[in-house]
């Protein structure tokens, strides 16, 4: 039986777009979607997860995105819910394979959900990537 975990991330970053130049902050949310057959009760271990997805967002966290060395080229120039959803979808996974893969090698990262909102909460919209 296959089970699947969501996870979900907030972090403030600010960027600019080509329709918006000026740099101006964002709330973005993320929502991730771990699966995999449980082993000992669960897929993954949440708290380890959620640590080591965290240590991916806090670079991001209260930056100008455009100017982020850890983002690619396309990311830097164009930060949106569908680059950023790429930027975490290949480093999370990256993560699930170097750092819990050996715990259980049923686990698969399913989906990447960024959505972009305003300081205040209100959303425009959101970008799902998936396999």
């Amino acid at each position: 039986m296959t089970a699947e975990l969501l996870l979900k991330f907030e972090f403030v970053a600010s960027h600019s777009l080509p329709a918006r130049p000026e740099p101006h902050p964002h709330l973005w949310r993320m929502e991730v979607v771990i699966s995999g057959e449980p082993k000992n009760g669960m897929i993954i271990n949440l708290l380890d997860a959620r640590k080591a997805f965290e240590g991916v967002i806090a670079p991001l966290s209260q930056t100008f995105l455009n100017e982020n060395p850890l983002l690619d080229a396309p990311a830097r120039a164009t930060p949106t819910c569908e680059t950023l959803g790429g930027y975490f979808f290949r480093a999370f996974e990256q993560s699930i394979e170097s750092r819990f893969a050996a715990q259980n090698p049923t686990l698969k990262l399913k989906s990447v959900q960024v959505a972009i909102c305003e300081p205040d909460g209100y959303e425009w919209g959101a970008a799902k990537l998936s396999r």
